[in-house]
């Protein structure tokens, strides 16, 4: 089983949103502190900010893409 990626805080995720009536299939977020396992099923949990301010818990294995938080911002600046 492939592992699934642990952002960081700061990090800019991209998952595949599990609610399955909602519009989008797939949802961008934030991750705003450290992960957690769940020791029954031993999957990688982190908080994610929601681009509606909402905060979500969110299973590491829906994750899809990973950005670091230091990516350069449109002047080749660092935005942190």
């Amino acid at each position: 089983m492939a592992t699934t990626p642990c952002p960081d805080p700061g990090a800019i995720v991209t998952y595949l949103n599990p609610d399955v009536l909602h519009p989008s299939v797939y949802v961008r977020g934030v991750v705003v502190g450290p992960h957690v396992v769940d020791p029954r099923t031993s999957h990688t949990w982190v908080p994610v900010m929601l681009p509606d301010g909402a905060t979500s818990v969110l299973d590491t294995a829906h994750i899809i893409e990973v950005l670091p938080a230091d990516l350069p911002g449109p002047e080749g600046e660092p935005t942190s």
